[in-house]
């Protein structure tokens, strides 16, 4: 690497920086794809195995060790913060090779908030003016989902959708009837074979990596893509340590580290890419100090890492009274397939600004998740498990976080990861704001 120069460098291998990686070789530029994960094997992913046969040693959140690795897990801290968690996974094809791929729409309003609601900035583009890459990606990565015209989940160009399960229907009566929309879910999962790959099986086990590539991944869909132009080069275990620049403040290179070797290298390209997430790519840039940028490459405004923002969530479990009791059938299929949009449209009605959606039974079947909520022991205890399997209904709410300044990532040029890297520091606390949300989120949910 020493004596080549790529036209551009694209740091991290995830949902962004895989696709642009793709893009642009397909437009003839020479493309370095920088990761600091390695390349997974298909024994890295424990398809299609029952819950007491999955490897839980050494893993997070019961999650393989392989792309989750100790190293990554505490290489972070976090400093005057709330209880939150940042999900970094660590491997070639970054968080696509293990997510649950919905895949949504901004509404237009969600473009101007700072007119509708008097709330963080409006955006500089609209939302017709995004709508066409939009369509672009939908296509390129294959999106089930159905046409609702709602606005506040505008339509896209989509795939047959997933049909509903029984315990969905019943759900969906009831939405029905409050007046409240219940759509299928619009997920990067195959209901048909679809650009080389082929349909979803409904193994159930999307979020631990699919073995046929019917869900959207890096991996499967992007890079062999990207490699077949010829103008690609991927390097895996490569972590990267600074950007640099040369003397006029353009930057050259990236310095990275060798995760095998331990090795300091330097990839040097005409344009840089930042795509590692929300959080790395923040201590990249925090990290990249110079002459010319002695607070950080892109900084001079000391917004690097500022407004820190993700999504506050909540759960809620119940049971439905036709299914309780009745012959367990095989429940599995592509986690979630239906999906409640946001309905509470008028912020002068709630206590809050923002909203919230749901997504259902994304929880999977292979394992009684609400057995740990029911009382008892023995054999009169696993009844009641069985018995209440059936009629298990899991819903999910996601809403918005305010945008606050005070929300941040620093680094800590003291404390250094596995590798010499200077560690990120996460600072955030819930505002007024989001808990009244949360509140209305769950007991809107109940």
């Amino acid at each position: 690497m020493a004596d080549r120069i790529f036209d551009v460098c694209v740091i991290g291998s995830g949902a962004a920086g895989g696709v642009l990686a793709k893009e642009l070789a397909e437009s003839g530029a020479k493309v370095a794809l920088v990761e600091a994960g390695r390349e997974m094997n298909p024994e890295d992913f424990h398809f299609h195995t029952w819950p007491y046969e999955y490897p839980y040693k050494g893993t997070a959140r019961g999650r393989p060790a392989a792309y989750y690795p100790r190293e990554v897990r505490e290489a972070i801290r976090y400093e005057d913060s709330d209880e939150i968690g940042v999900d970094h996974v660590r491997a070639v094809g970054g968080r696509t090779i293990h997510w649950n791929a919905v895949c949504l729409r901004f509404a237009a309003r969600d473009f101007r908030e700072r007119s509708l609601e008097g709330v963080e900035e409006d955006w500089p583009i609209s939302y017709e003016e995004l709508a066409p890459y939009y369509s672009y990606v939908e296509k390129m990565i294959g999106v089930t989902g159905s046409r609702e015209s709602l606005d506040i989940v505008p339509d896209g160009e989509y795939l047959r959708p997933l049909n509903f399960r029984c315990s969905e229907k019943i759900v969906k009566r009831a939405c029905t009837h409050l007046g409240i929309p219940m759509i299928p879910a619009r997920k990067a999962v195959l209901t048909e074979p679809y650009d080389g790959r082929p349909a979803c099986h409904y193994c159930g086990h999307c979020m631990q990596g699919c073995d046929v590539g019917a869900i959207f991944s890096v991996p499967t869909a992007m890079l062999p893509k990207a490699q077949k132009t010829g103008n690609f080069t991927l390097l895996p275990n490569k972590a990267a340590r600074e950007i640099l620049v040369d003397s006029e403040g353009q930057a050259r290179a990236v310095s990275v580290i060798d995760t095998t070797t331990r090795r300091e290298e330097e990839i040097r390209a005409r344009f840089f890419a930042v795509c590692c997430a929300t959080v790395q790519s923040a201590r990249l840039l925090l990290n990249s100090r110079s002459r010319q940028f002695p607070n950080g490459l892109g900084n001079s405004s000391d917004l690097v890492g500022r407004y820190f923002s993700g999504h506050i969530g909540c759960e809620v479990i119940g049971y439905l009274e036709d299914l309780i009791g009745t012959r367990p059938v095989n429940n599995d299929r592509a986690t979630d397939h239906s999906y409640i949009p946001r309905f509470k449209l008028d912020s002068k009605a709630q206590k809050y600004v923002g909203g919230f959606h749901y997504q259902m039974q994304f929880s999977g079947f292979m394992f009684p998740r609400h057995a740990q909520y029911l009382k008892g022991f023995g054999r009169q205890f696993k009844s009641e498990v069985r018995r209440l399997q059936p009629g298990y209904f899991h819903m999910g709410g996601f809403g918005k976080v305010m945008a606050d300044r005070k929300n941040r990532v620093t680094v800590d040029p003291h404390r250094p990861d596995a590798y010499g890297i200077p560690i990120p520091v996460v600072h955030f606390r819930w505002s007024e704001n989001d808990l009244a949300l949360y509140r209305d989120m769950c007991e809107t949910a109940k």
